[in-house]
């Protein structure tokens, strides 16, 4: 089943291949996020990832990952991009892989708009809770997703020795 629902403001389509320039674009915005992130930092090779969904869980299909697109309902421009797989690592639990608004607007309250709609549309296809991954050094990001409810931690992952160049990962869960 396709992923299309709205909030007030934003518009969620499945990203299509004509978009990766667009996508490509919010990562760039991004970039010094990036570092943070990931091992990889160019912007393209993300954008490819999400547009062909390359980035899978362990034994995951593409057919239950969903990469959408977050337009302005008012110009149709997209402003960000949300990667979700349904059904990891159990068949009620949706893991919530990427959340990306172009950082021209981020801090204007799309990013909590558009997950509060995304949570509503997964209770109504019997998810039961969502997770995140989270990166230790994102503290944006963890501040979010913990003023969203996500406070139960169900794994840590990533790099044991700490350094600029390591990364490590918190998985968080909350209930729907």
């Amino acid at each position: 089943m396709k992923y299309v629902f709205c909030s007030q403001r934003l518009a969620v389509q499945p990203v299509t291949e004509a978009e990766i320039q667009n996508i490509h674009e919010i990562f760039a915005s991004n970039a010094d996020l990036l570092q943070l992130l990931d091992r990889e930092h160019d912007p393209r090779i993300h954008a490819e990832q999400f547009v062909f969904s390359r980035i899978l869980p362990p034994n995951g299909i593409s057919n239950q990952m969903y990469n959408l697109t977050l337009r302005r309902k008012d110009t149709q421009s997209i402003v960000g991009l949300l990667g979700l797989y349904e059904g990891y690592p159990t068949a009620h639990i949706a893991y919530l892989g990427q959340l990306f608004l172009h950082t021209r607007y981020q801090g204007q309250g799309l990013g909590q708009e558009i997950y509060e709609q995304l949570e509503n549309y997964l209770r109504l296809r019997a998810i039961r809770a969502v997770r995140v991954g989270v990166a230790l050094r994102n503290w944006n990001a963890l501040r979010f997703w913990i003023k969203r409810g996500f406070l139960h931690i169900t794994g840590m992952s990533g790099d044991r020795n700490f350094s600029s160049q390591k990364h490590a990962f918190l998985e968080l869960q909350k209930k729907l």
